[in-house]
């Protein structure tokens, strides 16, 4: 198990076996990454501070939006609609409440929603790749910001000591 696996998933119970359970996760999440079931790739998509390994420093912080990342990270989570599972807590027909509401499903909506849901994906999709494109114009534009304030706080200095010394 890697260190980035450990420090997503931390338990403190004692009874229960935290490595096994985190390893479970880690084989779960990589079988659903391999069926496409998240959508896009968040190490693909995004600014650097999503990226897997990124360690993020302070000046990361200041040089964001507030929950731009994770408001980014909850879009690529949730940008793929699928059909929802039909349940039922009903106890013994609950079975053939779910079976019926399956069959009917089938029968009226599916074949009419499936379009529309493939479409609202893609739209998310295109959404997700323009905001993560400009979150990381943003990024770029803050590095240069940040460098540019340092080259006048520079400047500056070297002006404030050029004074002090003409004055003498």
């Amino acid at each position: 198990m890697t260190d980035e696996t450990v420090s997503v998933i931390e338990i403190r119970d004692p009874a229960l076996d935290g490595e096994a359970i985190a390893l479970q996760v880690c084989r779960g999440v990589s079988q659903r990454q391999t069926e496409g079931a998240y959508g896009p790739d968040p190490s693909a998509l995004g600014p650097e501070s999503l990226r897997p390994g990124r360690v993020v420093s302070v000046t990361d912080a200041t040089t964001g939006f507030p929950g731009l990342h994770e408001a980014l990270a909850g879009l690529i989570a949730r940008g793929t609609l699928h059909e929802p599972a039909f349940v039922s807590d009903a106890p013994l027909v609950g079975p053939l409440i779910v079976a019926v509401r399956r069959f009917w499903n089938w029968m009226s909506t599916k074949w009419y929603m499936r379009p529309i849901l493939s479409q609202q994906s893609d739209v998310n999709a295109r959404a997700i790749r323009l905001i993560s494109e400009l979150a990381q114009w943003h990024e770029l534009d803050a590095r240069r910001l940040g460098q540019l304030e340092a080259r006048v706080a520079e400047l500056e200095a070297h002006l404030a000591s050029l004074e002090a010394e003409a004055e003498l």
